[in-house]
């Protein structure tokens, strides 16, 4: 087998049938590409009767308990056989055939260890396929768009964005598949990390050739939960390899802040979104910061 898609899903059987009726149609290597399909969602909201919608049937459906994004990757890849790991979201809409530019830039490229495509959003204008590592800076927030309308992907300083990943199987391993420890976000920065440290010489490329859609926050949209999840992530992977979390976390409370008095100059609605934001944020994580 030469690619296995992993998707993981959390309620979102409409959209997944997008994205696998895609994959039907701009599947360009036939029975060389294989999908798994894991289902975190709770036990009585299975996805799996929204699949049958699907035009895409040669899928294979793995019900299994949350334990997070990269536990439900990890599960689908060791069911895995492909040669080259495909880590989709499943509000990823292919609108061209990618599949056979991926494996042979993968065998022309022995060295590459990890790929992504270039996102776009729905009409088409560029999304975000990457993003600046953990140091916080408001410059790179507010030109972060900028940097992906450009593909100016910098490798030293920026990660991959989670929505597409390629990997190649036998790298993944070698680094120790996805960190179970984070239950969501961060674990791109993180693989990149040991991808870097078992390969000496790897390459992490952005391929802007590769082009497809991600319909973004809408297979899960954003909750005081996901926040939540992204701060423990943050501070977790902050441990892990001796970053200043607490500076990060103070940074995107501020931010949230600065969002708010913009959103309440445009008398746009979203300052109140952003107000519950950071009542969330200092209820649960500036207050317990002060304490050290």
């Amino acid at each position: 087998m030469k690619i296995s898609v992993i998707i993981v899903a959390y309620k979102s059987g409409d959209i997944l049938v997008k994205c696998l009726d895609s994959i039907a149609k701009y599947n360009d290597i036939e029975d060389e590409l294989e999908v798994i399909v894991v289902d975190n969602s709770p036990e009585d909201e299975r996805i799996e009767r929204d699949l049958a919608k699907s035009q895409y049937k040669n899928y294979r459906y793995i019900p299994s308990d949350n334990r997070g994004f990269g536990a439900g990757n990890n599960q689908g890849v060791d069911i895995s056989t492909g040669e080259i790991l495909a880590f989709l979201n499943p509000d990823i809409i292919l609108i061209e055939p990618i599949f056979k530019k991926v494996w042979e830039k993968f065998q022309k490229e022995k060295d590459l260890m990890l790929m992504g495509g270039k996102l776009l959003f729905e009409d088409l204008k560029p999304g975000f396929s990457f993003y600046f590592d953990y140091k916080p800076s408001i410059i790179k927030k507010w030109s972060l768009k900028l940097w992906n309308r450009k593909d100016r992907y910098d490798e030293k300083n920026m990660y991959i964005a989670g929505a597409d990943l390629f990997v190649r199987r036998d790298a993944f391993y070698e680094a120790g598949k996805f960190d179970e420890n984070i239950f969501m976000y961060y674990e791109e920065p993180d693989l990149i990390r040991r991808l870097r440290k078992v390969q000496k010489d790897c390459k992490i490329v952005y391929e802007p050739g590769i082009r497809m859609i991600h319909l973004e926050k809408k297979s899960t949209p954003m909750s005081m939960n996901m926040i939540g999840h992204e701060m423990d992530s943050c501070i977790y992977y902050g441990k892990k390899y001796g970053l200043d979390y607490k500076k990060k976390i103070r940074f995107e409370y501020r931010y949230y802040k600065l969002k708010r008095m913009v959103y309440k100059v445009l008398k746009n609605q979203k300052a109140e979104r952003m107000n519950e934001i950071i009542q969330y944020l200092n209820e649960n994580y500036i207050k317990i910061l002060r304490k050290y």
